[in-house]
């Protein structure tokens, strides 16, 4: 529709104006078309067809169709094919196209980054032009928001500026049917700056859509006379049965519990726990009684061996609860998500626990029937393709659709009641299991309740014994955890749940380690989460760092899994002992004993247990801080068990000589604070991160941390001199974070690094963390030294800057108790690299004259010393106590400053060596460019 040519185009209106509204499953699309049209034209019950509504609304003709809406969180792959052909054809209900498209978006809902891909991913089914014809209409039930529905949030910022900042706020309550004058103005406004062009959809798509709905609606129709042809044949054998007994098997979330209820007609009330044993339930129904179990379920996506041990033997003890045996299965498969053939693969092989003769006796239940509406059952399992068809086929060609909002209906039940008696008809009665394999399941549950009671009081013991020394020392101020595990275990939920924030994301795999920080308890709570499978290395365990491993509490834990996890710790030594299991998914865990479920996975997980020292502990992510159920009490007791976990090390290091945070005395711990507190003074650039993201600054934490070390510091990768290999350390990722935990240790300042590295710059020789593309500067034969120095304000490597990881080190440290290290440290700040060397050598040299002269005999004792010459050793007793003393005081100074002369000669040697490898480096990267460059 070419309208350029017309004139006065600002003054002309057409006669006929198409729109059609897009979005989410609840988001007003109905409502907002009855606005529009200013008369309820749209019913407010969702649809999984397109419906067309044509109104005079002054002088235009407006044609507004509604097309299905998708789960807000659910991708375009898990949308059923229904509803994503509906909205492609949508396109064909207005001639000769739409003008507009409103995309509604509920504003009381949080519109996250899942929500915002899932919606991208939907739009886009219609073609990358539709974005230039679409408009955002945020949604209210009341009066509109002030912000229009949160859009200062990142995703719908995207979504604005993809619409080309059109977007509306409406409010569709009652008596709201009269404002929708300022809208049609909006369109008409952004119709026009189209010029009043209609969109137009690719035809081999649109055309393909078209074609593929008339192939399925005549499918549909032949599916529905073969059964009703195989329904009036079986209806001549019919007997009547008073005593019907059912069980229920689907996977987690087809609505199980709620189907039972439904069954029964009872009131639906929906259950806060999920079902975790197989419970049976009986009524009397329309003169029969029924007997309904229902069962654990699985994951959609989980095969039979994946889903733990104790949902499987509960799935095959319900044959027990209804003797002598149930006389049908029903397999309930959600209609509203996609059913594709893995869904399908994981159905047949739970199913197949029971028996190959049980597809005889499965009827294929399509829950959530309210989402089909006038939709029939035949042209949805048509419309989903071959999986879910071969599903239905392998039991008979058995299949009823149930609302179970509708609950107790006596018209559905009545049918489904009569399905069931058909499929009896046909021939058996009770499906029976193996006597003496139902005993022996039965023995082995009974004797893993007796195991599971022993283990909680092995854990109740260990964790008094740890309570009472405990008392000894003060609670830790700060706690670092580091979550690793398998894929897709729920790390970053659980970190979530512990910080009492959303600061990992859930919807995407995690690629990278991510440090976030928060007060929790009282306590300043550092959570690092890394990506499955991840190599857990010593400088992501610092000491008193505690490492949880994340395990599904609702997935089979095998040999696999038990390997896995000792290769990711293989590469840090002793991080057993401070290693604790932490099970995710604790609400599918139910009213369920937690070492029960241990007890019956079998000995991977047991195996597990034993090498942590019998520590584990439980989430429930859906329970966060501020939220009824306790969702404070379980992280609580988490950080009670990782205190109690890392009592031992701290006892220890006491007794090394070695305080660690949380000494046995108020005044160490002030002498703690004081320490931090200075060295925050002297040295913000290092000041900890709250909510602190490895890869981006952060704004600073309200609580110091000595062992603090941020990707703000500059890098210098240095060739590797002799003796590296001694105290090689590898570090993987971009945490910086641990780089202060080992200088706090008795290595020297040599490590092995490796980083991911975007650029770096000869000039001030160093490298700036802000990429993901990984690079190596080291290898086996030749490592890297690596010098981390933090980023002064001026640009260039103060001496104090440049001193303060030493400063933590033993070495320094020891020589700081002299006293003349802070004067010197405070006269020399802000000198750069070059002085460093000169600075060294005045301060070691003074050191060394104060030493000589505090102690003038030292040195003549030590030449003239020679062993007594008469046996009597209690005569020379106090003499020879006071040269050994001198004599070890000697030998200690010359040693430091012997290491530390050489680690200065290594350095400069280092720099040069560095500099022209970084140089060389650049070069052969510019010429890779310009050669790339090239035709």
């Amino acid at each position: 529709m070419a309208t350029g040519d017309l004139p006065a185009r600002e003054h002309w209106r057409p006669s006929q104006l198409s729109i059609i509204l897009l979005g989410g499953r609840n988001s007003g699309k109905a409502l907002l078309g009855n606005l529009i049209l200013g008369k309820e034209e749209f019913l407010t019950r969702e649809s999984t067809l397109c419906c067309r509504r044509v109104a005079l609304v002054g002088r235009c003709f407006l044609t507004v169709v509604d097309t299905p809406g998708w789960w807000c969180d659910f991708s375009a792959k898990d949308t059923p094919d229904l509803v994503k052909r509906e909205i492609i054809t949508s396109v064909s209900l207005c001639s000769p196209g739409p003008h507009i498209f409103l995309i509604a978006v509920k504003s009381s809902s949080t519109f996250t980054e899942k929500r915002r891909r899932a919606l991208e991913e939907h739009v886009a089914l219609l073609g990358k032009d539709v974005w230039g014809h679409c408009m955002v209409v945020f949604t209210s039930q009341h009066k509109p928001p002030e912000h229009g529905g949160g859009a200062d949030s990142e995703a719908l910022c995207w979504l604005a500026e993809r619409c080309g900042q059109r977007c509306h706020t409406v409010a569709l309550g009652e008596g709201s049917l009269g404002g929708g004058e300022e809208l049609l103005e909006k369109i008409q406004a952004l119709v026009e700056g189209n010029g009043w062009r209609v969109f137009e959809m690719d035809e081999e798509v649109l055309l393909e859509a078209m074609e593929e709905r008339s192939l399925v609606e005549g499918r549909a129709q032949q599916r529905l006379l073969r059964m009703r042809r195989h329904r009036a044949l079986l209806r001549g054998r019919l007997r009547p049965f008073t005593n019907i007994q059912v069980v229920l098997l689907g996977a987690k979330g087809c609505g199980k519990t709620s189907t039972m209820h439904t069954i029964l007609c009872r009131g639906h009330s929906p259950s806060l726990r999920r079902t975790t044993r197989s419970l049976p339930s009986s009524g009397l129904v329309f003169g029969r009684l029924l007997t309904v179990v229902d069962t654990p379920g699985w994951w959609t996506n989980f095969f039979r061996e994946e889903s733990c041990i104790f949902d499987r033997r509960e799935m095959l003890l319900s044959l027990t609860l209804c003797p002598p045996g149930p006389h049908v299965f029903l397999l309930l498969v959600r209609v509203d998500r996609a059913f594709t053939h893995t869904y399908r693969r994981a159905a047949q092989q739970h199913l197949h626990m029971f028996g190959a003769n049980i597809w005889s006796r499965v009827i294929v239940v399509l829950t959530f029937g309210d989402w089909l509406g006038a939709t029939g059952a035949e042209r949805c399992i048509e419309s989903e393709g071959e999986p879910l068809r071969r599903l239905v086929e392998r039991c008979g060609n058995r299949y009823h659709v149930l609302d179970n909002r509708a609950g107790g209906d006596g018209l559905q039940v009545r049918e489904l009641i009569g399905r069931i008696e058909e499929t009896l008809a046909g021939g058996g009665g009770h499906y029976e299991a193996e006597r003496g394999v139902m005993e022996q399941m039965e023995r082995r549950r009974r004797e893993e309740q007796e195991r599971a009671k022993e283990r909680r009081r092995k854990k109740e013991e260990r964790r008094q014994r740890a309570k009472s020394q405990l008392e000894k020392l003060t609670p830790l101020p700060d706690i670092r955890i580091v979550l690793t595990g398998g894929r897709k275990t729920g790390k970053s939920s659980c970190g979530n749940t512990m910080l009492g924030l959303e600061f990992f994301p859930t919807d995407t795999e995690t690629t990278c380690c991510r440090q976030r920080q928060a007060a929790v308890c009282g306590k300043s709570v550092t959570v690092v989460d890394t990506p499955g499978c991840f190599s857990v290395t010593p400088d992501l365990l610092p000491p008193l760092a505690a490492l949880l491993l994340v395990v599904n509490v609702s997935a089979s834990f095998r040999d696999a899994h038990w390997e896995a996890l000792e290769r990711q710790l293989e590469a840090c030594s002793g991080a057993w002992s401070r290693t604790l299991v932490l099970f995710s998914h604790g609400d599918l865990l139910g009213d369920g004993s937690l070492e029960q479920r241990i007890e019956s996975e079998g000995e991977p997980l047991q195996r597990l247990l034993e090498r942590c020292g019998n520590r584990y502990h439980i989430l429930d992510n859906q329970r966060r801080w501020g939220e009824d159920g306790g969702g404070g009490a379980q992280v609580k007791e988490l950080l009670e068990l990782v205190e109690e976990m890392l009592v031992d090390e701290r006892l220890e290091a006491l007794e090394r000589g070695q305080p660690l945070w949380g000494g046995v005395s108020p005044a160490a711990d002030q002498q703690v604070v004081r320490l931090r507190e200075k060295n925050v003074r002297r040295f913000p650039s290092c000041r900890p991160q709250q909510a602190h993201d490895l890869s981006q600054p952060a704004a600073p934490a309200t609580q110091p941390s000595l062992c603090s070390c941020h990707s703000g510091s500059q890098m210098v990768a240095l060739p590797a001199g002799r003796g590296v290999g001694r105290h090689g350390l590898t570090i993987v990722g971009g945490d910086l974070s641990g780089l202060s935990s080992v200088l706090l240790g008795k290595q020297r300042l040599r490590w092995t690094l490796n980083l991911p590295v975007s650029w770096f710059s000869v000039d001030d020789l160093h490298l700036r963390l802000s990429g993901e593309a990984p690079a190596s500067w080291s290898s086996p034969r030749q490592p890297a030294n690596l010098l981390a120095l933090p980023q002064p304000a001026e640009g260039n490597v103060s001496v104090s800057t440049l001193l303060q990881p030493a400063l933590r080190g033993r070495t320094l440290r020891r020589l700081s108790q002299s006293g003349g290290l802070q004067l010197l440290l405070d006269r020399w700040d802000g000198s750069s690299l070059q002085e460093l060397e000169a600075f060294i050598d005045s301060y070691f040299d003074k050191l060394w004259e104060e030493t000589m002269e505090s102690n003038p005999t030292a040195e003549d004792e030590l030449d003239s010393w020679k062993p007594p010459s008469h046996p009597g050793e209690a005569e020379h007793k106090e003499e020879e106590e006071e040269v050994l003393s001198s004599i070890d005081r000697k030998l200690s100074k010359l040693e430091l400053l012997e290491e530390i002369r050489e680690e200065l000669a290594e350095l400069r040697t280092n720099l040069e060596q560095s500099s022209r490898a970084i140089r060389e480096q650049r070069e052969r990267m510019e010429k890779e460019d310009d050669n790339t460059q090239e035709p």
